[in-house]
């Protein structure tokens, strides 16, 4: 336990792939991310991991036909709602990284009002990358 980091960073790729090679949409993929994100915060936590940042949309992202993007930016803001008191019992913070400005004002609203209920947790904290690329993050 001793030898454990206190960050993790995981890049989420795949998802939509995945889904493909088993029949199925992109925003298939998408939806079981959401538990498999579920379950690595969960365990992150009861491993005392201190910082988990999850590298979940780049700006590259914007890139994808919109139809995708609106359902992503749907699941987001649903999956925040939803897990904000599971957060809250679970004493984690939310955070995020990237430019956040180019978020939709709902997906901004929703991550503004969960990390600022979460603002005192203190047993993790999960860093949401959102809308980030290198570029942005040397420039600002």
């Amino acid at each position: 336990m001793q030898r454990l980091p206190s960050h993790i960073a995981i890049i989420m790729d795949g998802n939509g792939r995945w889904a493909k090679e088993k029949g199925e949409d992109r925003l298939y993929g998408h939806l079981h991310g959401v538990e498999s994100v579920r379950n690595i915060v969960e365990g992150a936590a009861e491993l005392g991991i201190k910082y988990l940042t999850l590298y979940a949309f780049s700006t590259e992202n914007w890139n994808r036909p919109k139809l995708e993007i609106d359902a992503l930016m749907h699941l987001l803001v649903q999956t925040i709602t939803k897990e904000t008191p599971k957060l809250m019992q679970n004493n984690i913070r939310l955070a995020t990284i990237g430019n956040t400005d180019s978020l939709p004002p709902k997906v901004a609203s929703n991550l503004k009002k969960c990390i600022d209920k979460t603002a005192n947790n203190t047993r993790m904290t999960l860093v949401l990358a959102l809308s980030y690329s290198s570029r942005w993050e040397i420039t600002n």
